[in-house]
């Protein structure tokens, strides 16, 4: 991956992202009258021409699912700039972040694709990706996004890329029909990890032989990469832990070599092996609560978008995930972003601006499901025509965020996590062992901390 070099690479520290800036950015997240209803709105810089000439742009992403939606912009920006066109092109995201990696660096990609800072921090550090121009960085410090969000994408005083919708933010799915059939409240969804646990084991079902049929709980049991170690993340944080935490030096070490690692993975091992409420045997993720063969499901908003296209009669609800010591979830900005060699970039900026338009970002949310991140637009339509937006939309209080880090070598650090996480979760001796639980959790971290260390990123307390 690019950027994974061996200098040290520090946000500096008026632009440093801190949690405490996240909180402050919750509370009621853009539910606001700002918009008018559902009508396109213009722009906050001059539309530009098109001009005599078509102009085809290319556009790249690593989400399939949001292709409809940019293919729907593109139609809409058309009909006031006659000419346009734009040609997409989808994979899986670990493809796209491969083909992005390569692409740029080599000026073989793409006019406007959209990718995690993870990836793109790495090509602005080496200046391989253009900064925003002028107009575009004053449209992203106007105001319509909080200011957390701002400081996400600004690098070294710089800002790059244009927020589209929020990669975080996950929550809790539970099928409310599960939960009245095995004599649980659906109105009263799990609050702690004891009683997520306590309702796996409610909603779990076998058949004669003991065999699992039917998970209690969804986990992710496998995968690479920053998957598997963003959902460790998601009950590791509750306890008080996180991948990497900086120091008041500015440098980064492993947070999760203590209990808060210790609980995270002993819940993954209780699930699995104690009390079988989850199997690797099994259908998981989106395809399994969408099927009905899983009860709850821990995971971001797009999973509505698949419901309601491919579950439409799948009785369900949405809470946030259960708390611990601390409560929160992960807040992910993900951006457009426009290539140094774009054939027309003022015409690929423009666009991109009306792609993150009020009525852009609501048909954003139609179309794929994935919440919207500008603040400035009514969410009134969304949350009466689907109420289970509201935990994904209406940030309660006293929850938080946090954040990924502004380190290129936390690709690294995620693959590798996730790799001996997935092999520790095959792992039955770890059942009631705390001890090899604790000396699991330290390999593990161990690792991390020396991937920082190549990277020159890596500091003690």
């Amino acid at each position: 991956m690019i950027g994974r070099g061996g200098r040290e690479r520090r946000t500096p520290a008026a632009r440093r992202i801190t949690r405490r800036a996240f909180l402050k950015a919750g509370g009621v997240a853009g539910v606001t009258a700002a918009a008018s209803g559902w009508q396109l709105q213009p722009l906050l810089s001059p539309q530009i021409t098109v001009g005599a000439s078509p102009v085809t742009l290319n556009y790249w992403t690593g989400y399939p699912e949001i292709e409809p939606f940019i293919k729907k912009a593109a139609e809409e920006y058309a009909k006031t700039h006659p000419g346009f066109r734009l040609e997409t092109l989808s994979s899986t995201l670990r493809e796209m972040e491969a083909k992005v990696s390569a692409a740029i660096p080599a000026d073989s990609g793409p006019d406007i694709f959209d990718i995690s800072r993870t990836i793109t921090i790495g090509l602005s550090d080496a200046d391989l990706l253009p900064p925003n121009p002028p107009k575009v960085a004053a449209f992203v410090k106007s105001g319509v996004y909080d200011q957390a969000v701002v400081d996400w994408i600004t690098w070294k005083g710089k800002t790059y890329g244009i927020p589209m919708m929020d990669g975080g933010r996950e929550n809790l799915y539970y099928n409310t029909k599960m939960f009245t059939e095995a004599g649980l409240d659906p109105n009263k969804p799990p609050a702690t990890f004891d009683e997520l646990m306590a309702a796996a084991r409610k909603l779990a079902k076998y058949d004669s032989s003991k065999n699992l049929i039917r998970s209690g709980l969804s986990l992710r049991l496998s995968g690479q990469g920053s998957g598997v170690a963003d959902k460790f993340d998601f009950i590791a944080y509750a306890y008080g832990g996180y991948t990497i935490v900086q120091t008041k030096a500015g440098k980064w070490h492993n947070g999760y070599d203590n209990e808060a690692g210790r609980q995270a993975l002993k819940f993954y091992i209780d699930a699995v092996h104690k009390y079988h409420v989850d199997d690797p045997k099994l259908r998981h993720d989106a395809d399994a609560f969408v099927s009905q063969q899983t009860a709850m499901l821990m995971r971001e908003s797009w999973v509505i978008g698949e419901l309601k296209t491919k579950g439409p009669d799948v009785l369900y609800n949405t809470a946030p995930i259960p708390r611990a010591k601390r409560w929160g979830a992960n807040t992910w900005p993900y951006c457009i972003y426009v290539t140094r060699t774009s054939k027309s970039p003022d015409i690929a900026w423009d666009f991109a601006q009306f792609m993150v338009s009020p009525a852009m970002q609501v048909e954003l949310i139609k179309t794929s499901g994935w919440t919207a991140i500008r603040k400035d637009v009514d969410w009134g339509p969304i949350l009466r025509e689907t109420p289970q937006y509201k935990a994904f939309l209406v940030w309660p209080k006293g929850r938080g965020f946090f954040e990924e880090p502004p380190v290129p070598a936390f690709v690294e650090v995620q693959s590798k996590m996730a790799d001996r996480l997935v092999a520790a979760y095959m792992d039955k001796s770890l059942v009631d062992n705390p001890d090899g639980i604790a000396k699991t959790i330290h390999a593990t971290a161990v690792e991390t901390d020396n991937i920082l260390k190549k990277a020159g990123v890596y500091g003690a307390d």
